[in-house]
């Protein structure tokens, strides 16, 4: 977390009292933080039917020490890709194989989201808005419990959140081009991760996300800043090796898992989906207390008050489409 001790000349007001903590305020808050969030990960046996899958696959794992084809009770798993149940068996091999275990990698991809927003929200806005927008998510309802669930949810918002925020910083007016350069890598990067963690849809939300942020300002400039090049290639050697690898002693995997759990989700009725397709609203009403009234009330005005930087990029602008088109994903995906 950037220090944020000492006053900085043209701060906006508000930064000021987060400048009056010392150091050492933020580091006890930090820690006292993190004990409440990683204490009570054993609290509750693994519940059915998400908790106990993604433990067992992760733990056939470990136990055959094939790390490469999925199995659940020794049936192979095609429906997910591996990132999960690696850290999963990781976390098995490296302590125990118990509940805490089970949920350790979720919880820390949880934490490591709020730090990505506190870090993303100093540079670009100030170290007050960083720091109270780390703590508003860190008291969100959703965030706290999929962080506190053996589910790929937390792992993949912690990806799609690392790309986002590498992409707005690459975006940054401020920033020299070789830093934007490797800013918009690491989001390729992440964009890598989140492939491996629930496949496609990781880059598709970020994708969709800039095209209508692109239609709907007109600004055109970031495209020019992806270097897609060499992103794609840092993209391919880091997703692609397990895919092939898979592939390879799995003839069947490819069929199943890129046509039957994307494009038949999405376009076909085959996997004969029953649920509402408002099924998500109220969830996301609900995950986002206690601020929900706060963050409705302020949308509106969020969009039409948003910063525009120096090359022309508002950030406000791109984070609304990206995250609606993620909810959009996941209703599409139910209903």
């Amino acid at each position: 977390m950037p220090s944020v001790s000492r006053h900085r000349p043209g701060l906006p007001p508000e930064s000021s009292s987060v400048a009056a903590l010392s150091r050492r305020s933020w580091v006890a808050l930090l820690i006292v933080f993190a004990l409440v969030w990683f204490a009570n990960l054993d609290g509750r046996v693994l519940q059915h039917p998400d908790e106990g899958r993604y433990a067992e696959i992760a733990r056939e794992m470990l136990v055959t020490g094939d790390w490469v084809t999925p199995r659940l009770d020794g049936i192979k798993y095609f429906e997910k890709p591996p990132l999960q149940y690696w850290l999963t068996a990781a976390s098995f091999k490296a302590f125990e194989i118990d509940e805490w275990t089970a949920r350790l990698p979720g919880a820390v991809a949880g934490f490591l989201t709020l730090a990505i927003v506190a870090y993303v929200g100093c540079v670009i806005a100030s170290p007050a808005a960083g720091l109270y927008a780390a703590l508003a998510l860190a008291g969100s309802l959703w965030l706290f419990g999929i962080s506190h669930l053996v589910t790929l949810d937390a792992l993949l918002t912690f990806w799609l959140t690392l790309a986002l925020g590498a992409f707005v910083l690459a975006q940054y007016a401020r920033a020299s081009p070789g830093v934007q350069r490797r800013w918009m890598l690491l989001a390729w990067a992440a964009s890598a991760g989140g492939v491996l963690t629930k496949g496609l849809v990781a880059l598709l939300i970020p994708f969709c996300a800039l095209v209508i942020y692109t239609v709907a300002t007109r600004d055109r400039a970031p495209w020019k800043r992806l270097h897609i090049g060499t992103g794609l290639v840092v993209l391919l050697l880091l997703a692609a090796p397990w895919f092939v690898l898979v592939s390879m002693r799995n003839p069947e995997f490819a069929r199943f898992f890129f046509i039957h759990e994307h494009f038949e989700r999405f376009l076909t009725t085959e996997h004969r989906r029953t649920g509402a397709w408002w099924y998500f609203l109220p969830m996301l009403v609900a995950g986002w207390l206690p601020w929900t009234g706060l963050f409705l009330w302020r949308l509106r005005r969020r969009w039409r008050d948003a910063t525009i930087g120096a090359n022309g990029f508002a950030w406000a602008r791109f984070c609304l489409p990206f995250a609606v088109f993620g909810l959009v994903c996941f209703v599409l995906s139910w209903a």
